[in-house]
């Protein structure tokens, strides 16, 4: 299962190659409608087909652009392991494909770059945040938005339980039980970290939780999304201690996460990120209301898609919206401007272009409904220098 982490979408950022295409497609985890995801996608590429071939691209070239993303019609077992999306990308000798954690609306792009605006609420500062369900018998990760929740697939050394990580031998095992932590109590622990077989207990349990924490490093570097940890009251405040992220909320979900669905385990983390989401919006706008009409900030998109581009915007708040689309000469810094009833095949998404761009150089980026927006404009800028 390929996750798309914030190194990918640099990466993205990085492909040149135009025409570039961004498909993007609601799927399901089961059910009959697993059924129809694959003819959804095969009209998505007979779409891309007929506007190359609209265009006057060859019948060869396009076959050769889109056989990649022919050849998944084909796999069955890649569409029986779907997650709530997917985000396909193709361009000339570049083919990706990554599962995401919620729905998105079916769309196809043809354009310069690739068009990533509906995958930003994964990297945005104010609606994207992960779930860690613990116990000592399982550990799941979620990715959530304020609408929706995903499981993440766990890197292979994370560990699936404290007894697979730390092959507790018979007498380990019997002071799990003792000290109230087997399935037998549905994780509900009466762990206290007194007597020597608590404290035995409580020694093997900050093992198993910094292992734990060593395996989610690869999902969590360079992350700055929020969070939520769930699990008996015991475990939180240890691996707080234990773990290195350092964006760990305060508040979390307390009592045995064993036995809770993804969405009722997003229903009660929503409340937890959400008045900090609002406190970090909030703070972001206020900031560029206080400099706008300085040097520092600036709601013209020529100019922010300028600055982005030599690495100046520290903060950028987008309308979810809006898109602008233009073109982005990287040698004069020129920034052009067409309207979106012209083709798009040779043009670029503008606010789309700065938001990678922020990304690809450590900026933190907020969107918004044009209604938050601290102004008229659909994206602005506070700037490092």
């Amino acid at each position: 299962m390929k996750n798309l982490t914030l190194e990918q979408l640099k990466a993205l950022a990085q492909q040149v190659a135009s025409p570039s295409i961004s498909i993007f497609l609601p799927t399901h985890r089961a059910g009959q409608d697993t059924q129809q995801d694959p003819i959804r996608f095969k009209n998505l590429l007979r779409e891309a087909e007929k506007q190359f071939l609209d265009n006057g691209t060859g019948p060869r070239e396009v076959s050769a652009l889109l056989q990649p993303a022919q050849a998944l019609l084909d796999d069955s077992n890649f569409w029986s392991h779907q997650h709530d999306g997917l985000a396909v990308f193709i361009a000339e000798d570049d083919f990706h494909y990554y599962h995401l954690p919620f729905s998105v609306e079916e769309l196809l792009i043809i354009s310069q770059a690739y068009y990533v605006r509906p995958v930003l609420p994964l990297f945005t500062n104010n609606g994207h945040y992960f779930i860690l369900a613990l116990s000592q018998d399982e550990v799941r990760l979620f990715e959530g938005t304020r609408y929706s929740v995903g499981q993440i697939d766990l890197p292979e050394k994370t560990p699936a339980s404290m007894e697979t990580a730390l092959r507790l031998d018979d007498k380990q095992k019997q002071l799990q039980v003792r000290t109230g932590t087997s399935r037998s109590t549905a994780g509900h622990g009466m762990f206290h970290g007194q007597g020597p077989g608590e404290e035995e207990n409580k020694v093997l349990i900050e093992q198993y939780l910094n292992l734990v924490d060593t395996g989610l490093k690869e999902i969590f570097r360079e992350q700055q999304a929020p969070l939520v940890l769930a699990g008996v009251d015991y475990l939180l405040p240890i691996y707080r201690k234990v773990s290195e992220y350092p964006h760990i909320m305060e508040a979390g979900i307390t009592g045995s996460p064993e036995h809770l669905r993804p969405e009722e385990l997003q229903e009660q983390a929503w409340p937890i990120v959400e008045t900090y989401f609002r406190q970090e919006m909030e703070k972001a706008a206020e900031q560029y209301q206080q400099l706008a009409g300085t040097e520092k900030a600036t709601d013209n998109i020529d100019e922010i898609v300028t600055a982005t581009f030599n690495g100046r915007v520290d903060k950028l708040l987008l309308s979810v919206e809006a898109q602008v689309w233009g073109a982005f000469d990287h040698e004069t810094s020129m920034v052009t401007h067409r309207s979106d009833e012209q083709s798009k095949e040779n043009n670029l998404a503008l606010i789309d272009f700065a938001a990678m761009k922020s990304l690809q150089n450590g900026g933190s980026i907020y969107t918004l409904s044009q209604a938050e927006m601290p102004t008229d404009s659909p994206i602005a800028a506070v700037f490092r220098y």
